[in-house]
C-alpha cells in the first residue's frame, strides 16, 4: 500500500477515545394511532422523544471519538450549545478544504462535501459558526495573498504587452504578442451575494473548489431572487458533483465544470430558512444537515474570561488545517476511501431500516431524503476517517474507514436526522385543493387527477391517504382508485 509520510500533528489534549457500538442507530419507536394520514408529519413532539431538546443534542460519544484534533477543538467550547453550533459549522466547512479524497457511492465518485444549516433565534449561540470559519481563514488568506503575486504579475505582462504590440504596430517587431490572460480570483470562501454567472466563474477560477459560508442565509436566498442570477440549481447540482457549464460573454466561450466540489454552511432564524427553503418539496430541502436550537433563558456570561482566547486558538488552528490541506493538494495520487465489507452491511440495514421507519412514521414523502442522508453519511465517515490519518503520519492510496469513524458518523448522522425530522415538521408542504379556492370546478378535477397520479407515481399506493392529502378527507377513496386504474 502507498503512503506517504506526514508531519505529526499538532499538541492538543486528546481526552478518551471510547469506542463502541451504537446499535440501531437510526430505529424509531412510535405508536400511531389508528385513523393517522400516515402521510402527514407527525408532530415532532410524538416521535418517542425525538423532538425534545434534551434528545436532540449531540451525544458525548460523538466528541469523544471524534479524530484528535477536532475533538480538542469542540472542547476549547465552554457553552454547550455553542459547542454544538461550532460541531456542525466544523463539519462543513472542514468538508471544503480535504482535496483529492473521494469514494465510490453507488458507482459515483463522491467527495466529502457537506451542506449544513444551522437554525436559531436573532442573537443567539450562532458565534460558533464564526470560530469553525477561522479554521479554513489561513488557506483562504493565503489564497488572496497568491492572487494578489498574479495581479502583480499580470500588470507587468500588460505594460510588456503593450510595449510589444506598439513595436509591432510600428514595423519594429514581426509577430504580433498574445495579450496575457486576465489572473484568477483564488479564494476558499466565496461570497453568497453575486449572480449565477459569478458564482461559476468563482468556481472555475478555484478547480471547481469552494466554501460557501453565510451567517444570514437571506443573503443568500435574496441573490438568487435577482433576475437571471438565481442559482438553486447550481446547489442542486454541486451537492452531487454534477458537471455544470455557462457562456462567458467575454471571450465568447463556453466553459465547463467537469465535477463541482462545493461545500454549504449556512444560519438563520427558521423565517429566513422559508426564503431560501420554502417548501419540503424544494429540491434544496434533502441536501442539508440541519441543526436548531431554541433560546436559552439565561444571559450569556459576557466576562468568562475562557472566552477570551478563542479568537487566537482557533486561528492558529487554522494553520494546521492550511498545512494538511497544502499536503492533500500536493498529493502525487488521489485517496481513495471506502468501508469494510461488515461496515457496508451495517450501512445497508442501518438505511434500509430507518427508510422504512421514516415513511412510515413520520412521511413517505421523507425517502428520497433518507437516500440522501445515507450519501452525507458516507461522507462524514470519509471526513473522519482522512484527518485521523493525517494526524497518525500517513496517508494511504486506499483509506479503509476505522470502526470507531464508522460508528461515530452513524452517531452524528442519528442526531442530525431528528433535526431534519424537526424542521420538516414546520416546513410547508402541498396544500389539498378545494372547490372554494378554485372556480373553474374542470380546471380543478383535472389539478386533483393528475396530483392523485403524480403521489402514486412517487410510490404512494394507499387510496385513502392520497384522497386525504388531495381531496382533504377519505370521501373519495373511489374516485382516486379509479384515477389510478385508469378507469
Amino acid at each position: 500500500m502507498e503512503t506517504v509520510s506526514l508531519p505529526m500533528k499538532p499538541n492538543v489534549s486528546t481526552g478518551s477515545l471510547a469506542g463502541g457500538s451504537i446499535g440501531n442507530a437510526f430505529k424509531i419507536t412510535v405508536n400511531v394511532p389508528p385513523g393517522t394520514d400516515l402521510n402527514c408529519p407527525i408532530p415532532s413532539s410524538n416521535l418517542g422523544g425525538m423532538g425534545l431538546k434534551s434528545t436532540k443534542a449531540f451525544p458525548e460519544e460523538v466528541y469523544a471519538n471524534l479524530p484528535d484534533v477536532q475533538g480538542a477543538l469542540c472542547r476549547r467550547i465552554v457553552d454547550p450549545i455553542e459547542r454544538e453550533v461550532f460541531l456542525v459549522g466544523m463539519l462543513g466547512v472542514t468538508s471544503g478544504i480535504l482535496p483529492n479524497v473521494y469514494g465510490y457511492y453507488g458507482g459515483k465518485k463522491l467527495e466529502p462535501n457537506l451542506y449544513t444549516y444551522t437554525l436559531g433565534p436573532y442573537g443567539e449561540g450562532k458565534s460558533g459558526l464564526m470560530w469553525a470559519r477561522k479554521l479554513a481563514e489561513a488557506i483562504h488568506q493565503e489564497k488572496h495573498e497568491k492572487t494578489a503575486e498574479l495581479v502583480n504579475t499580470h500588470k507587468e505582462e500588460m505594460a510588456r504587452y503593450k510595449m510589444e504590440s506598439k513595436m509591432f504596430e510600428q514595423g519594429k517587431a514581426s509577430t504580433m504578442p498574445e495579450q496575457p490572460k486576465q489572473p484568477p480570483h483564488l479564494k476558499m470562501y466565496i461570497p453568497s451575494n453575486i449572480g449565477k454567472t459569478g458564482m461559476l466563474q468563482l468556481l472555475v477560477e478555484n478547480s471547481g473548489r469552494g466554501i460557501m459560508f453565510e451567517t444570514e442565509a437571506d443573503t443568500l436566498a435574496e441573490a438568487m431572487r435577482q433576475e437571471h442570477g438565481g442559482f438553486s440549481d447550481v446547489l442542486r447540482q454541486a451537492f452531487g458533483h454534477e458537471p455544470m457549464s455557462f457562456f462567458r460573454r467575454t471571450n465568447s466561450e463556453d466553459v465547463e465544470i467537469p465535477s463541482p466540489s462545493l461545500s454549504v454552511v449556512l444560519s438563520s432564524t427558521f423565517d429566513q430558512l422559508l426564503k431560501l427553503i420554502p417548501s419540503v418539496e424544494n429540491g434544496l430541502f434533502s441536501r442539508f444537515l440541519y441543526y436548531e436550537f431554541d433560546s436559552t433563558p439565561e444571559f450569556n456570561n459576557v466576562f468568562d474570561k475562557n472566552k477570551n482566547g478563542y479568537s487566537k486558538y482557533f486561528t492558529e488552528m487554522g494553520v494546521w488545517f492550511r498545512k494538511m490541506h497544502s499536503e492533500l493538494t500536493t498529493l502525487s495520487y488521489p485517496i481513495e476511501f471506502e468501508l469494510k465489507p461488515h461496515q457496508q452491511e451495517r450501512f445497508l440495514k442501518e438505511f434500509s431500516e430507518q427508510k422504512s421507519e421514516l415513511r412510515e412514521h413520520v412521511s413517505m414523502a421523507l425517502g428520497g431524503t433518507v437516500n440522501r442522508m445515507g450519501m452525507i453519511c458516507f461522507r462524514i465517515a470519509m471526513q473522519l476517517s482522512v484527518i485521523r490519518a493525517y494526524e497518525g503520519g500517513t496517508l494511504p492510496h486506499i483509506l479503509e474507514c476505522t470502526d470507531q469513524d464508522f460508528e461515530n458518523s452513524l452517531r452524528i448522522l442519528n442526531t442530525f436526522t431528528k433535526h431534519m425530522v424537526a424542521v420538516y415538521d414546520k416546513l410547508p408542504r402541498l396544500k389539498s385543493i378545494t372547490v372554494e379556492n378554485s372556480g373553474d370546478k374542470d380546471a380543478l378535477r383535472l389539478e386533483q387527477k393528475r396530483q392523485c397520479l403524480e403521489l402514486n407515481g412517487k410510490g404512494m399506493t394507499n387510496v385513502r391517504e392520497i384522497s386525504i392529502l388531495v381531496f382533504g378527507s377519505d370521501s373519495h377513496k373511489s374516485t382516486v382508485h379509479r384515477w389510478i386504474k385508469g378507469y
